[in-house]
Order: structure tokens, then C-alpha cells, then sequence
């Protein structure tokens, strides 16, 4: 997360309003190469599903999908 580009409050709560993240802009993802966890596995299985319906040919079998689930609820990981 230290190595995120910063953000304002008013920039946090504007993206938390759209259900969307500060680091994404009409060019794509400001953060991409440095982007967390949960941002790289957005996507890839049905509980974080795109909203835009994008996926990857095969999705994370369900029983990687709970340990990862499992890992945000005890890390705290957060879409930003």
C-alpha cells in the first residue's frame, strides 16, 4: 500500500461513492505494476466479479476461491 501513488480524502470517498478505486482513471489503472492482492485477483473468480463482466478463460476453482476470501477477512485486505 506505501508504494500506492497518494490520494486525497475527497478522491477516497468519491471512489468509495462509484464502488470504484482512486487508482483507476479513463487511461486504466494508476497502480497497476505495484497494485495489491485483492487488485490483482479482482476478476478471476465469481465472489470478485467484474462488474464489466471481463474475466480470464478459467476461473479460480472455488476451493482456492474460500482461502482467499479467508485471507482478506483476516488481513483486512481492502479495495482501495
Amino acid at each position: 500500500m506505501a508504494r500506492l501513488p497518494v490520494k486525497s480524502d475527497e478522491e477516497h470517498e468519491a471512489a468509495l461513492a462509484d464502488l470504484s478505486c482512486p487508482h483507476l482513471t479513463d487511461n486504466g489503472c494508476q497502480a497497476y505494476a505495484e497494485r495489491p492482492l485483492i487488485c490483482r485477483l479482482f476478476g478471476t473468480s465469481p465472489r470478485l466479479a467484474c462488474p464489466n463482466g471481463k474475466r480470464p478463460e478459467v476461473m479460480t476453482d472455488p476451493r482456492i476461491e474460500r482461502q482467499i476470501l479467508r485471507f482478506f477477512a483476516e488481513t483486512r485486505q481492502v479495495l482501495v
